[in-house]
């Protein structure tokens, strides 16, 4: 076991001991830490650190801490006194915990690997003063999607550079039913996230056009050239409120009503199929809604992954593309 780690983790480990309990020994301390951090501590140690706790003026804690000589314990002459680890309370304790879990997923992009550690050095020291890392109570307490690493996420750092140095970048970009690969220059201006893929929002190299797209997993080559670019003002939030994904169709958005049985109707209400969503009717025979879109393949694709517990009411455009997807697809199963 390694020797003299985690002075922090020990410190947090005593103001638990000492916050929950009348009086504690350093035997006890000691025990608890060794097995908690995995490390081997002694008890000059630990008396060092409730020293340094009580009276060093680098840490600042100073910590109520006495001595009781006939138990030969410690204990904290003030009961409500804790060093409250980086100064969080209970409620910004759990919330970061859920956000680091949820972050969870994105901690393998190497952009992200700077504020993945930075969490769990902080988690590291709030799980020990919660006392949740202890082998009996450690367990599994929130499980996000897990989707595998795409090919392309090794791009982004590159991109983000980029994108803070207002750099033109360069690179080859096959699409999957191309059979040669093209060199696009492009003025960066976004990158976006969707159903698990990365993309790089921005605008081709003298071209009039403000936004193209192009998906980091079939990005070659990348490279940041000396050429600058003037950034645009544009509102990306704007562009992609009435998308159901990546692709903005052209034209004006459209209401698009949709009548539910009333099963699915429950989900709904609780996760909107869309953030224009818009109730209808709901009653016991249908969740009716309404969403302003413009409908592109991500639409179609999310409605039909619906079934039969759905029907589109209006417009007239929208019912007539799902009945020719709808044969086509049935057409695979003659």
């Amino acid at each position: 076991m390694a020797i003299s780690k985690h002075p922090f983790g020990r410190y947090q480990i005593i103001d638990r001991e000492l916050s929950r309990k009348d009086w504690v020994k350093t035997k006890e301390l000691k025990e608890i830490i060794e097995d908690e951090l995995s490390i081997s501590v002694s008890t000059r140690m630990i008396i060092q650190d409730l020293n340094a706790m009580r009276d060093d003026s680098l840490l600042r804690y100073y910590a109520p801490i006495e001595y009781n000589k006939k138990l030969k314990a410690y204990y904290y002459e003030d009961e409500d006194y804790t060093i409250k680890a980086f100064g969080l309370k209970d409620g910004d304790i759990s919330s970061l915990m859920f956000y680091a879990s949820t972050f969870n997923q994105y901690k393998e992009y190497e952009v992200f690997k700077d504020f993945s550690n930075a969490i769990e050095k902080v988690l590291e020291a709030v799980k020990i003063r919660k006392g949740i890392t202890t082998k009996e109570k450690a367990r599994l307490a929130v499980q996000t999607e897990s989707t595998p690493r795409l090919t392309g996420s090794e791009s982004i750092p590159v991109i983000v550079q980029a994108l803070d140095s207002n750099s033109i970048i360069e690179f080859q970009y096959r699409k999957f039913e191309d059979k040669s690969a093209k060199t696009i220059k492009l003025h960066p201006h976004l990158l976006k996230e969707d159903r698990h893929r990365w993309y790089v929002v921005g605008k081709l190299d003298g071209k009039a056009k403000p936004t193209t797209i192009y998906a980091l997993d079939r990005l070659q080559d990348i490279k940041i050239l000396q050429e600058k670019f003037i950034p645009i003002e544009f509102d990306f939030d704007q562009h992609f409120r009435y998308s159901f994904g990546i692709t903005v169709a052209a034209g004006e958005p459209i209401d698009v009503v949709l009548s539910f049985v009333p099963t699915q109707g429950n989900y709904l209400k609780t996760l909107k199929i869309h953030t224009t969503q818009e109730m209808l009717i709901d009653n016991e025979e249908e969740y009716r809604i309404s969403v302003k879109v413009k409908p592109a393949y991500e639409f179609y694709e999310k409605i039909l992954g619906y079934g039969d517990r759905v029907k589109v009411i209006s417009p007239e455009s929208v019912i007539d593309e799902l009945k020719k997807r709808i044969e086509t697809l049935a057409a695979v199963y003659r």
